[in-house]
């Protein structure tokens, strides 16, 4: 086999593995790759410890997801929201439907309505805080530059290693989340 056709099947298997990922994530994997990246925002505002964001750290980096309990534990608000979105879906606050109503749709909705903190937050860090559907316009070795709305932004390619340039990925705060299908 040459290295042209050794190169293609190499990407054939690094996008099967994703994929194989993607259909095994748990709820809670999903939540956290959403939430992590608000965490270090939590640790300025003063609700979470830096030792405690470091721990979360290591283990987002590790690839590994805290459990419910402490999910639920680190984000009260976001649980709070989740709880009355769940409530209106008729589902419980864990199932994926109300998750991906929450990050994709209502996540947003709360920010533009201004609650909480989003109430006296800036423009700027308003816009960080919504997770919006981009495309990939550049690829670097741990970044991609991505468009949406006009805007270009870098965000880290840490969770969509295999993300090609034309590719639409949903991105919160610093990160592109997921590859959107």
């Amino acid at each position: 086999m040459n290295n042209k056709k050794k190169k293609q099947r190499l990407v054939v298997l690094q996008k099967e593995k994703c994929e194989q990922k993607e259909e095994k994530e748990s709820v809670e994997e999903y939540f956290f790759k959403y939430a992590f990246p608000c965490a270090q925002v939590k640790v300025k505002l003063g609700s979470l410890k830096k030792e405690d964001y470091d721990k979360l750290k290591e283990t987002f980096l590790a690839g590994e997801c805290p459990d419910k309990e402490n999910l639920e534990k680190v984000f009260p608000p976001a649980f709070r929201r989740l709880n009355k979105l769940a409530e209106r879906m008729k589902k419980e606050v864990w199932d994926l439907e109300v998750l991906r109503e929450y990050w994709e749709k209502n996540h947003n909705e709360v920010i533009n309505e201004g609650e909480g903190m989003y109430g006296t937050a800036s423009e700027g860090f308003k816009e960080l805080c919504k997770v919006h559907e981009a495309e990939v316009v550049e690829k670097h070795k741990d970044a991609l530059i991505v468009k949406y709305c006009g805007k270009k932004r870098a965000v880290s390619n840490f969770l969509v290693p295999d993300a090609e340039v034309g590719d639409k990925v949903r991105i919160h705060f610093a990160y592109a989340v997921e590859k959107v299908k």
